[in-house]
Order: C-alpha cells, then sequence, then structure tokens
C-alpha cells in the first residue's frame, strides 16, 4: 500500500489528481497538500473518501514541504510555475528526495530550472529514484506521442504539436484556464527548433487554421508558441531536425485584441481614476474556479480540450506522418471522472497514472526526466484504462 502527497491537491488540475489516486485500491492515504486547508477540507468533504488527508501546505516553505513528504512513497507537484514568475519546483524536489520518495509534476518548473533539474539525474538514479516532470496534458501527453510515433519511424523529420481548449457559451465570455497566464503566454515571442537551433519567434506569428478532431466548433486559429516540447523534444528524440507548438482556440483572435486593449499593467486616467488596463479584463473575465457554478447555472454550452501531435519522417524507405490526439469534451466527463473538467481531465491524470505505476514497480526508469523517456505503450494504455483514449493515425506522404 502506497502513500502518496499532492501539493496544490485542491485546485483544478490537482483535484482530478486526487480523486483518480483515491480510487485506486492499492494506494491506502493521499495527502491533499495546499495552502487553502478551508478549501483542501471542502474538497474532502464532497469526494467522501477516508483515504484522503487534508493539510495546510505552503509550497514556497521548504521546511513545511519536507514535512508534509514524510513517509510518502510519491510527491506530485501541481503548482503552476507561473504564479508571479518564481517556483518551487527545485525545492519540492529536494523534499522528495531527503524523504525517499518519487517526484512527479505536470509542467512546475521555469526553462532554466529544467535544465539544473535533468543536472540531477545521476544523483536521483543513483537513489533508485524516478523524478518525471511536465507530464500534463502538454506538456506531457504530447512528449509521449512524439515518442510513441518516433520508436514506430526509422527516421524522426519533423515534430509538430498543437494544442486546443475553449469554453462554449453564448451567455458569457468565459474561459478554462487563467486569463493572465493566457495573456502572458500567448503575448510572448514563441519557440521553434530547426536544423540544430533554437530560434524565437515573434508573438502571434506563425498564424494558421486547424481542425481538430471532434472540435464541435470547427476550424480554429493558433499561433507559435514558447513551451516545453520544443525545449525537451530534439534533446531526447534521436535525428529530429524541426519542433514546434501552437495554442489553437475560437477565441485567440480576440484574446489577441483584448491583449493589445488590455495588456498593460501600468495605471491609465479614466475620468480622474487611475486603473490598470489589466485589472479591468480580470475583473470582467470570470476566473476558471468559477466555471463549475458556470456550469450548473448551464451558463456553459460545452468545454473542448484536445492535444494533437504530429510526427513526419521516414518508415520503410517512405515518407510516413503519425497523428496523434486525445480529444475530451464536457459530455465526457461523467463517464470518465465526474466532478471534473476535461482540461482538468487531461493534465491531472497522467501524474496520477504515473505515480501509481511507480509506487507499484511498473515503471522502473530511474534518474530525472522529461514525459518522452517514459515507456510510451503501458503508459497510454493504463491512460486508456482511464478513459483517455488515444487516436491514432499513419499516413503515407
Amino acid at each position: 500500500m502506497s502513500k502518496i502527497l499532492v501539493l496544490g491537491g485542491a485546485g483544478a488540475q490537482g483535484s482530478a489528481t486526487v480523486m483518480w489516486l483515491a480510487k485506486e485500491p492499492d494506494v491506502s492515504e493521499v495527502i491533499c497538500g495546499d495552502i487553502n486547508l478551508e478549501r483542501a477540507k471542502d474538497f474532502k468533504d464532497k469526494l467522501k473518501s477516508g483515504k484522503v488527508r487534508p493539510v495546510k501546505v505552503d509550497v514556497w516553505k521548504p521546511d513545511e514541504v519536507l514535512e508534509a513528504a514524510k513517509g510518502v512513497d510519491v510527491v506530485i507537484n501541481m503548482v503552476a510555475a507561473w504564479i508571479g514568475n518564481r517556483s518551487p519546483t527545485l525545492n519540492v524536489m529536494e523534499a522528495a528526495f531527503k524523504n525517499g520518495a518519487h517526484y512527479i509534476d505536470p509542467a512546475a518548473a521555469l526553462r532554466e530550472e529544467e535544465d539544473r533539474m535533468l543536472e540531477l539525474s545521476d544523483k536521483w538514479k543513483d537513489a533508485g529514484l524516478t523524478a518525471i516532470f511536465d507530464l500534463g496534458k502538454t506538456p506531457g501527453i504530447t512528449n509521449v506521442y512524439a515518442r510513441y510515433a518516433a520508436d514506430r519511424l526509422d527516421r524522426v523529420d519533423e515534430i509538430r504539436v498543437k494544442t486546443c481548449l475553449d469554453v462554449i457559451s453564448e451567455k458569457e465570455f468565459l474561459v478554462s484556464w487563467s486569463p493572465f497566464a493566457a495573456l502572458q503566454g500567448w503575448s510572448e515571442a514563441g519557440l521553434i527548433y530547426k536544423n540544430g537551433e533554437y530560434k524565437k519567434v515573434p508573438p502571434f506569428s506563425g498564424e494558421d487554421v486547424y481542425t481538430f478532431p471532434d472540435d464541435p466548433r470547427g476550424p480554429c486559429t493558433g499561433y507559435f508558441a514558447e513551451h516545453e516540447e520544443v525545449w525537451t523534444l530534439p534533446q531526447f528524440i534521436k535525428g529530429v531536425q524541426y519542433v514546434d507548438f501552437k495554442h489553437y482556440s475560437h477565441r485567440l483572435p480576440t484574446f489577441r485584441a483584448l491583449g493589445t486593449l488590455f495588456g498593460s499593467d501600468k495605471p491609465i486616467n479614466v475620468k480622474g481614476v487611475k486603473v490598470a488596463p489589466l485589472d479591468v479584463l480580470l475583473t470582467l473575465v470570470p476566473p476558471p474556479a468559477k466555471l463549475p457554478e458556470k456550469i450548473k447555472a448551464g451558463l456553459v454550452d460545452d468545454i473542448y480540450s484536445c492535444g494533437v501531435v504530429e510526427v513526419k519522417g521516414e518508415k520503410a524507405g517512405r515518407e510516413t506522418l503519425y497523428t496523434l490526439s486525445c480529444p475530451l469534451s464536457l459530455r465526457d466527463v461523467d463517464r470518465i471522472l465526474p466532478g471534473s473538467q476535461p482540461e482538468s481531465i487531461l493534465v491531472g491524470t497522467p501524474p496520477a497514472v504515473a505515480a501509481t505505476m511507480l509506487s507499484r514497480g511498473e515503471m522502473k526508469t530511474r534518474g530525472v526526466m522529461p514525459p518522452e523517456c517514459v515507456d510510451p505503450d503501458p503508459f497510454l494504455a493504463k491512460l486508456a484504462e482511464k478513459g483517455i483514449i488515444t487516436y491514432e493515425k499513419m499516413e503515407r506522404c
């Protein structure tokens, strides 16, 4: 029987991780660590699970994390890296290591930290421990897809990663991700990898239109973004010459306009009152935490989330394209994980799957690694058991 600590366990994505772990018969306890103890207690009460133990943990305080991690087998860090442009990831990793626990996160580190994490790989390997970072949806499932396709090709030339997330509502302007994070991420320069070099590209460049599988609204617009896959895949997928990542959304053109109008945090004078345009936007757009009540009130028509990976290369002397995807919508939630949301399921399930595989000894690779180092076949099979189905297409070019 295993014990698992989930930091940020009462949040949107962390709650999905806790819900899955509480269902596992060989998990004896799930410690739901959150800076807001009342929120964690309310979440436990809703779950009605005797396995879940709420604990107040401030991830910015290493001693609190070290104490919370005592006696656990796996530490899962679901706290977002972009909060305040600082990250507790290395401290959380160190707390896991000192307690002899494995470590997982869905994208909790800043770029420079990921390089430092990889430098610790030998130390973790020698201790017989595994640390997997970026194991969410994108990055995460998408990296595993890239590895799955690469294993089936004789040569890998290109990897293109696409992600779509939309809240569909005719009544309100609603989003399933932090509007601040969306504006910050989408308005910054993108990153591509080409012929051995990483290259910055302008914000909102590379515009194209793509139709995601089962997207009820049809084609949507996408732009280049700087994302973890572009950084790690060229380091671990041998021979690849080109990697890019694009965000897609039916709301992206709107966010582009909103970013131009309201993206500044510098106050302006409005009829004698100093107001920051960004504060106006964040006040008008409800935060994702409000989505459950919006759904309950009938204000949400649907939520659609999907990651797509296209891997092009050579197989048996012919150019071949693999396309893998994992579409989920609001109608899938009751079938898969009632009480959650599509994006939360896609982000929160991979850490839960990896944690149970590690605690059962089903994942034997040791050291620090990104998701493309995970054996894709058993991992994707476990996701499928939980209702996250991979759709695969292979075409001769």
